[in-house]
């Protein structure tokens, strides 16, 4: 992804495009992550996480192949549909399956690891850009896209011997091969806590089910339905389930609880419902998601609100047009790329120490510090680049020394230069740091703890549908929304954005680390926003009533 930063330049130069063509070529890629992401959640789900991700491996390799032979912008469009497409299932699958391997204790830092991946291959891809940016170098862009294609051969070759999530295989129904996927990933170490962890998920999720389709039944007084409630069976090698009790919908046969409104044992709840048979494969999709945006409304909330925010806070577009924004203040096209360059360190290193803290510090912590930061550092490059016209590159600074009458004059117009100078690598390191911080390794581990297992393929999807399509605007947009209404423009609106964003942050999104989906939950009645909502209220209401056996 961020080898266009470092190819725009010379695609610019080869194919003689003008400012609306260059946001095309950036922003076509993110097209095609919708499109991946459309269909990313429903394929995890169905396929598989490893299967996606060599799926995902080999469109890649495609889209690589065609940018590298690229003879006319509309194969370079082409390619970078392709390439998107890759990028957005394999995003998907990726978190899916780092999510469900990884043990409670060690989630946050290992989902996290992804972010880490990115930030370096940002990092690689600058690096490539700097050096094959440099003059006598012909077609340095087709060596840039060509190797992003070796990366994915490498990732194929490693995925191809990894097991399938343990997790995904468990709600398919192969226990034996979730078991001895759990064995071969985690040795000798005892897998009961991991087991309970994600067996919980799906346990607190199925009741959350049960009571959403009960009242559903009740309005509509169509339904003859049956619980089928399972307890695990004390042979867990197999991880096989066997009946315990089957209740019907008559509330005088109800399943025992312990006094605190949850069931005294786990149980696995099996819904079976005859009714709904006669709507086919598209009326039991729209159910499905109807109930599941009753139960996770507010879940879904937050998702949606860290795809649209992470988007509009700029970072996209500092590291798409990081040449182009350096350029406008003064820099030569070498030492722009140089800080470019600089942009990857901070991006690596920032991830990296995020990763080593993550369980320490928090994650609503990190979210709000580094939103924080990025508001802030949006505020010095709208101060910076106030009055500076689109397509200046430093011709302020050129006028000062022609009109300057002495020395004194011309060193004060150099000062200020380089005051500006130093103050844009100064804001736009602040975004790439507050972004790495925040938003980079949160937006996806959050979204995957905030919902449970059987959804949290589609919920991953529905949210990088949003991510590209707010990434394709803001990056279709930047270079002409400077260009009509100033430098500072785009910087100021997102700067607003993030600080409402910010405040949102503070007052809905509760801290996820080392929670199950039944706790985050709980911990989202406590938060200011979704308590002072009616609806809200509402919601809880039915479900506390439901978890105390009213349901039944």
């Amino acid at each position: 992804m961020g080898v266009i930063s470092g190819a725009l330049p010379q695609l610019e130069v080869a194919f003689d495009l003008s400012q609306r063509q260059q946001e095309m070529v950036v922003s076509f890629l993110y097209l095609g992550g919708g499109l991946g992401a459309a269909a990313g959640g429903t394929l995890c789900d169905m396929a598989g996480r490893r299967w996606c991700i060599l799926f995902t491996d080999v469109v890649f390799i495609v889209g690589a192949t065609i940018l590298c032979l690229s003879q006319n912008l509309t194969e370079i469009l082409v390619g970078r549909v392709v390439v998107g497409f890759a990028v957005a299932v394999s995003g998907i699958a990726d978190v899916s399956y780092l999510h469900e391997i990884a043990p409670p204790e060690w989630r946050g830092s290992i989902v996290s690891v992804n972010e880490a991946c990115i930030s370096l291959g940002f990092l690689l891809a600058y690096l490539a850009g700097y050096v094959l940016s440099k003059d006598g170098i012909q077609d340095g862009w087709r060596i840039m896209f060509g190797l992003s294609a070796i990366i994915a051969i490498i990732q194929f070759i490693g995925m191809w011997g990894m097991p399938e999530s343990p997790v995904w295989l468990r709600l398919k129904g192969r226990h034996r091969e979730s078991m001895h996927v759990l064995r071969s990933i985690h040795g000798d170490m005892p897998v009961s806590s991991f087991i309970a962890d994600h067996h919980d998920d799906v346990s607190q999720e199925k009741k959350t089910d049960v009571i959403a389709r009960k009242k559903s039944d009740e309005v509509n007084s169509t339904s003859s339905s049956r619980l089928n409630i399972q307890l695990p069976d004390p042979n867990m090698e197999s991880g096989s389930f066997t009946p315990y009790h089957s209740i019907n919908d008559d509330a005088s046969n109800k399943p025992s609880n312990d006094g605190r409104g949850t069931l005294a044992r786990p149980v696995m709840i099996a819904y079976t419902d005859n009714s709904r048979s006669e709507h086919g494969f598209v009326g039991r999709l729209y159910e499905q998601w109807s109930r599941a945006i009753q139960i996770h409304h507010r879940q879904m909330y937050i998702a949606l609100f860290l795809s649209v925010a992470q988007q509009l806070c700029g970072q996209t577009n500092v590291l798409n047009y990081a040449p182009h924004i350096f350029s406008d203040i003064g820099l030569a096209s070498q030492s722009s790329l140089g800080s470019t360059l600089l942009i990857g360190v901070v991006k690596f290193i920032t991830t990296v120490l995020v990763i080593w803290k993550i369980e320490y510090i928090g994650r609503r912590n990190l979210l709000l510090g580094g939103m924080t930061v990025i508001t802030i550092s949006l505020a010095l490059l709208v101060f910076d680049f106030a009055g500076i016209e689109n397509g200046s590159d430093g011709e302020v600074n050129d006028d000062a020394n022609d009109d300057a009458n002495d020395d004194d004059e011309v060193n004060a117009a150099l000062k200020q230069s380089v005051g500006k100078e130093v103050m844009a690598v100064i804001g736009v390191m602040g975004i790439v740091l507050g972004y790495s911080a925040s938003f980079g390794p949160l937006t996806w581990l959050l979204t995957s703890e905030l919902f449970p297992t059987d959804i949290r393929g589609r919920a991953l999807g529905i949210s990088t549908i949003v991510t590209y399509l707010c990434a394709s605007l803001v990056s279709s947009t930047f270079l002409t929304s400077q260009e009509k209404f100033g430098i500072a423009m785009p910087f100021a609106t997102y700067g607003i954005i993030t600080a409402i964003g910010t405040v949102f942050v503070y007052l809905a999104v509760p801290d996820t680390g080392g929670k199950n989906t039944e706790e985050i939950r709980q911990d989202l009645d406590q938060m200011w926003w979704w308590d002072s909502s009616s609806n809200s209220r509402q919601t809880v209401a039915a479900r506390r009533r439901g978890e105390t056996g009213q349901y039944v």
